[in-house]
């Protein structure tokens, strides 16, 4: 589980006021022992309160003395106990008000390692939705479980989910920037997909058909089947096959890529376009252009699926934003400085600082993170 620094501070109000529940405790108890950046985050919450003085002055508040106080004062016992409860309330909101405004404060972090622990930090996790609306988190602390929910097992492994089910309704997967995912559907065809990528699937595939929806990018190892063809919608275009391995990408708008590694598919368009492809081709649509067709060096279309991004005289621009998908952190480029430069190299995932140095000494590129992004000037 991820926290937020909402939620660290929550919590940390909650130990020091004495109403943290023992779920809570566990929680902290167990996140403190194994979660670095969290532990960081709590011992910078603990030092401030201490120079702040607060746990001195919660102890300094004598709830026996003040009210016997108040009952030898009686006639103006309202008045005083008013009066002293708003000076109490008022002095802790300002002890506390400093502690969070020093906790959130911005900080402009130019470390490379540093930067990369506030990027994973801040990862999402993968998901899937049922068509009820029920969410699963598959992240990385729900490997290895078997979760059962109606008639729907799901079967958690490293970045990986089998499953079993009787249910044909559609469930969405998503996987976020920075993650991969892979997933066997119930026919038995493997999907990898790239990072900030849905697929769309029946968990159950109906008898004479398999159909799913695919945004982002998706290497497919299909299962054959030749009395139900296999179909991939993509925004744009459609994918026909009976048994076989492609990768489709959609990343840019108004269009989309199919190459084929191995057997035979035809992708075509509402409008009627289509093209038929043997292996070692990629077919292009454009929607202001139609279908075009080269051949494809199968390493660098599909070296993502290791977590490698092969790029050759890339624009920065574009490689930018490859990087932010890769890494799962918003980029801020200045475009004017950067304009028509290009680059090549490759990215790796869970790399972050290796990349930033081969950055700063290949194209001079000064980097730094503030609020939650990333600057390349």
């Amino acid at each position: 589980m991820n926290h937020t620094k909402e939620q660290i501070f929550q919590l940390f109000v909650e130990k020091l006021s004495g109403s943290i529940n023992p779920e809570e405790e566990h929680v902290l108890e167990e996140r403190l022992r194994s979660d670095a950046a969290f532990e960081r985050d709590w011992r910078l919450l603990e030092k401030k309160a201490t120079e702040l003085g607060v746990e001195g002055f919660l102890s300094g508040l004598d709830a026996d003395a003040g009210l016997q106080e108040l009952k030898a004062r009686r006639g103006r016992v309202n008045q005083i106990r008013y009066k002293r409860v708003l000076a109490i309330a008022a002095v802790f909101l300002l002890m506390f008000v400093g502690i969070w405004m020093f906790f959130l404060r911005k900080e402009k972090v130019e470390d490379r390692g540093r930067i990369a622990e506030l990027v994973k930090e801040r990862q999402q996790s993968v998901s899937l939705v049922f068509n009820s609306g029920t969410k699963v988190d598959l992240g990385r602390e729900s490997a290895g479980k078997s979760i059962a929910l109606g008639n729907t097992t799901l079967n958690t492994a490293q970045d990986a989910l089998r499953y079993t089910s009787g249910d044909t309704t559609t469930s969405t997967l998503s996987v976020p920037p920075g993650a991969t995912y892979r997933i066997v559907l119930s026919d038995g065809t493997e999907v990898w997909l790239n990072a900030d990528t849905r697929l769309r699937f029946p968990l159950k595939f109906p008898r004479a058909s398999r159909e799913v929806e695919v945004e982002g990018e998706a290497y497919f190892k299909v299962a054959g089947n030749a009395g139900a063809p296999f179909i991939v919608h993509t925004p744009l275009t459609d994918v026909k096959v009976l048994g076989t391995s492609f990768n489709v990408n959609t990343y840019e708008k108004g269009h989309v890529r199919t190459a084929l590694v191995e057997g035979k598919v035809v992708t075509q368009c509402p409008d009627g376009q289509h093209m038929a492809l043997t292996p070692g081709y990629v077919a292009e649509y454009h929607l202001s252009g139609g279908f075009s067709s080269t051949t494809f060096e199968q390493e660098d279309e599909l070296s993502w699926i290791n977590g490698v991004y092969n790029f050759h005289d890339m624009p920065i621009e574009n490689l930018v934003r490859l990087a932010a998908r890769c890494y799962g952190i918003n980029i801020i480029l200045d475009k004017e400085k950067f304009a028509g430069k290009s680059l090549t190299g490759v990215l790796e995932r869970g790399k972050l600082p290796e990349f930033l140095n081969d950055l700063a000494a290949t194209a001079h590129i000064k980097y730094y993170y503030l609020n939650k992004d990333l600057y390349l000037e």
